[in-house]
């Protein structure tokens, strides 16, 4: 059971890494599979970059063989049948078969070992998202995924997967391959973002038990994946993502634009007003610093020791009452990185961005420049600012990630056509999954 548990947090902490990277780099599209990578958002993470465990309309059902729709077939999927079973389960680290060359995509590819880093990604993710109906979709997590049917066509999930790791690949290496063409350049920023989190790996390993870096990444990916195999990963994830984000940032989008986006879909801006502004808000987070299975003892006098530190600082704030004092404060005091150093300021808050309890906190319709509260989270006790309206209005808002995301799934998707990818699936050979997180 310890052991269990100590991989499952291992997992958490390689797929968190990733999400939280996406998270930061504000990117509202491109990583479909580590999107859904978590069921709960930081207490300052935009919540459409997470997911919830809703189960999609047509599979609310039974979950049997009649409830699904017919699916036609595409080439691609006729491709991943090349094989009924692509898991090896006698594979080692060491077989011949690992380093042979099995995908290409433009000036990129993909060994054995890749292939299954893209793999584990897409099944993991696909847990995490749909989580309890999971199972409602045709997964049974105690037998082979070869052996289930999944919900397209006549795939099972071993196949399945595979298939959307490929379309993920092709993203990833299309864009990087366009980027490379292009002259760009990996900014120094993520340079640094992607070096910590290999530093950060490379450091923990022993903290979770591990006697090698090796052997961590190997407990979440199984024993084909090498540490070297992983940083491979991150270098082309960083690059692509990177590129990708810089030109979703400079898009720029017109008033006409906004207005005619707004006009055409109603159904998107039910319930808010034109008058609906966004708000600048600061907070001071006072972390629980407890592990998830912590005994409910330990976690309850971890929660106390939050509460108690935040109504001390919110009392100290009130000695002196301002801004300035409180962005003092948050700088001293506040566990959130993505805004401790610019005194706990976010600027631009937008309805739904932040988890439930600090949103309503926010656009509370009594709210005022200068109030001041607590709201707890999963994460913690937040000490609340609430500095302003901010002059920009929320349908424009959102009228302007709609219209710049539809471009940059239009231009990606135009990108990946010019770089189709081509996976020899005769060859692709799969390692088992780590059976202590088939459970997800």
């Amino acid at each position: 059971m310890k052991e269990e548990k100590k991989q499952n947090k291992a997992l958490v902490l390689v797929l968190g890494i990733l999400l939280a990277l996406a998270v930061a780099a504000g990117l509202y599209f491109g990583i479909r599979a580590l999107a859904k990578s978590s069921s709960e958002p930081e207490a300052t993470q935009p919540a459409n970059l997470t997911t919830t465990a809703e189960a999609p309309a047509s599979e609310t059902g039974s979950g049997t063989e009649e409830s699904k729709a017919p699916v036609e077939e595409t080439p691609e999927m006729k491709a991943a049948k090349t094989k009924p079973v692509y898991t090896d389960e006698s594979i080692t680290t060491d077989d011949a078969r690992l380093d042979q060359t099995v995908v290409t995509c433009g000036d990129y590819t993909l060994n054995n070992r890749d292939v299954q880093i893209f793999y584990t990604m897409q099944y993991y993710s696909f847990l995490n998202e749909y989580g309890m109906f999971a199972s409602m979709m045709g997964i049974d997590s105690s037998k082979p995924l070869w052996e289930q049917s999944s919900m397209s066509g006549d795939l099972n999930w071993e196949q399945y997967f595979l298939m959307a790791s490929m379309e993920d690949f092709q993203q990833f290496a299309a864009m990087a391959t366009k980027a490379a063409a292009e002259g760009y350049v990996l900014p120094a920023a993520d340079k640094e973002q992607k070096e910590n989190v290999l530093s950060g790996l490379r450091e923990s390993y022993a903290g979770y038990g591990y006697d090698s870096a090796d052997a961590f990444v190997q407990s979440n990916f199984g024993p084909s994946v090498r540490f070297e195999d992983y940083a491979r990963y991150l270098e082309l994830y960083f690059y692509a993502m990177s590129y990708e984000n810089g030109l979703y940032q400079d898009m720029s989008v017109t008033e006409e634009e906004l207005e005619e986006y707004y006009n055409n879909h109603p159904d998107e801006f039910a319930g808010i007003g034109r008058d609906q502004t966004d708000v600048n808000v600061r907070h001071i987070l006072i972390a629980l610093n407890t592990d998830a299975d912590a005994p409910a003892a330990v976690a309850e006098e971890a929660r106390e020791a939050a509460k108690t530190k935040a109504e001390e600082l919110l009392a100290s704030f009130q000695e002196n009452p301002s801004e300035e004092a409180f962005a003092e404060l948050a700088k001293g005091n506040s566990e959130d990185p993505g805004s401790k150093d610019n005194g706990g300021l976010y600027e631009g808050v937008y309805p739904g961005q932040m988890v439930q309890p600090f949103n309503d906190w926010c656009f509370d319709a009594s709210r005022q420049p200068g109030d001041t509260g607590i709201v707890e989270t999963s994460y913690g006790f937040h000490v609340m600012y609430f500095v302003s309206k901010s002059d920009s209005y929320y349908w424009k808002t959102k009228a302007e990630q709609s219209v710049k995301t539809n471009r940059m799934y239009a231009l990606v998707d135009s990108v990946m056509k010019n770089y189709p990818v081509t996976p020899d699936y005769a060859n692709i050979v799969l390692c088992p999954l780590p059976k202590q997180n088939v459970t997800g």
